[in-house]
């Protein structure tokens, strides 16, 4: 057993060493910054551990740099304390749970960095480094448990796995290193053979084991989110190539696939797997219903307004979800009695973002209302506070712009094939919106259609 303790450190050194070559590997496999952070929180440690060591290359280590290890002893337990903060941040991503504490250790970091880095230049040319540790004494300590007790008592509302990792892990960090503090202080309490360090290893031993394995738990996660992704992306694949097929029948501009499957893909590549998992959901949902709508020759006005919905959400990815969009429907519209042809409203839509608000800089909005124009007939307008149709031409002339959106007179067609055995026509009109100058500040769609 005495030769158990009297090695204690240095079988946790080894432990540590393999720590960090496996946390490092796994940053360099998935990008994830939080096993870059603790690889790096634990290389600190275990540089702050060699001279307190006992095996030979250590001794060798700490004799041949004993000038270094003596002055950096207290300024690496600082830095290796922020480290693991910022690893914390990371690992539980409290940006997205909590902002007000995201914004709380973010404050801590970068002062504790900046005060502690001045203090320490300022004891260290100075004093000899004769001070500094009262300074982490009686300071840094008492202000980084405060905002240990902080961050557990926040953290403690969040219903989530890695959380439990996290509070065991650094119970133990936290506790070991107080009770390492407190022991030194009190040595006629331990054990034989087992010194005040060997609490605080001990402490960093087992926050490290349960740490990573929070870490092993964290990258399975990754994988099976990836591997999920890829799925998706590959069903996209599949489903866009049945659309090739049935994109002359459901009316749909095939470049705004392609367009919309690339930004997509960016947030893959990006790593940004929580927007890459939403749009490509929302992407799915809007193929399938193309897809369905190549089989139907009428759609209720709900489906259609969700088809909307999803074209002007992927449409948007392009444009940084700039475009404002509104939809108001009145009360006296039953949508489910309204029929028209499946996608019919999607090139009006499409001819807004792209001939009316592409060229303005900000403050894109379009808005959608849906009202009964009589007994007889209902009225879709869509409404953009773009450059106005006189200017889009203009641009479009001369730019020799080729873009070709699903044509005006091919959904004209539609419409007109859609009513021909009905009582009643339908009627499409397009108006400027003007200012209180007289100046042209948008466009509007009239459609309207009879009801059922």
């Amino acid at each position: 057993m005495s030769t158990f303790f009297l090695n204690f450190n240095t079988w946790v050194q080894g432990v540590l060493f393999i720590l960090i070559v496996y946390h490092t590997s796994a940053f360099f496999i998935t990008k994830d910054k939080s096993l870059g952070v603790y690889a790096a929180y634990l290389f600190l440690v275990f540089l702050y551990l060699i001279p307190k060591t006992n095996n030979e290359s250590s001794i060798h280590l700490a004799h041949s740099f004993s000038s270094f290890f003596k002055k950096t002893n207290w300024i690496i337990q600082v830095y290796y304390w922020l480290l693991y903060a910022w690893f914390s941040l990371l690992f539980l991503s409290i940006s997205k749970k909590s902002k007000k504490l995201s914004s709380i250790i973010k404050w801590y970091i970068k002062s504790a960095f900046v005060i502690s880095t001045i203090i320490y230049v300022i004891d260290f040319f100075a004093f000899d480094n004769n001070y500094f540790v009262w300074y982490f004494i009686g300071v840094f300590m008492p202000v980084s448990l405060g905002i240990v007790f902080i961050f557990l008592k926040t953290i403690s509302k969040f219903k989530d796995v890695l959380n439990t990792y996290f509070v065991v892990g650094v119970v133990f960090f936290v506790g070991f290193s107080l009770l390492s503090i407190i022991f030194s202080y009190f040595p006629r309490f331990f054990v034989k053979h087992f010194s005040p360090i060997d609490v605080f290893v001990f402490g960093v031993l087992i926050e490290a084991i349960v740490l990573s394995v929070g870490l092993g738990y964290k990258f399975f996660l990754f994988r099976e989110e990836s591997f999920r992704l890829e799925q998706i992306k590959n069903a996209f694949e599949n489903e866009i190539n049945e659309l090739k097929l049935a994109s002359l029948h459901s009316q749909m501009n095939p470049h705004f696939i392609f367009n919309a499957l690339n930004s997509i893909k960016l947030y893959i590549i990006n790593n940004d797997r929580d927007r890459a998992a939403h749009y490509l959901t929302r992407f799915s949902k809007l193929i399938r219903k193309i897809l369905e709508a190549s089989n139907k020759n009428e759609v209720t006005l709900k489906e259609e307004l969700e088809t909307l919905d999803l074209y002007l959400n992927i449409e948007n990815i392009r444009f940084q979800n700039q475009i404002e969009a509104s939809v108001s429907i009145d009360k006296t519209v039953n949508l489910e009695q309204v029929k028209l042809p499946p996608l019919i409203l999607q090139p009006f839509l499409e001819n807004a973002i792209w001939h009316g608000l592409s060229s303005k800089k900000s403050d894109k909005k379009i808005i959608i209302h849906v009202s009964k124009y009589n007994a007889h007939f209902v009225e879709i307008t869509i409404e953009d506070n773009g450059i106005g149709r006189e200017a889009s031409a203009k641009i479009k002339a001369e730019k020799s712009i080729k873009r070709k959106s699903v044509g005006i007179q091919l959904t004209k067609e539609r419409l007109e094939r859609f009513v021909k055995y009905k009582k009643r026509s339908y009627t499409l009109i397009y108006k400027d919106v003007m200012s209180v100058n007289n100046e042209v500040v948008g466009t509007v769609v009239f459609l309207r259609l009879p009801m059922v």
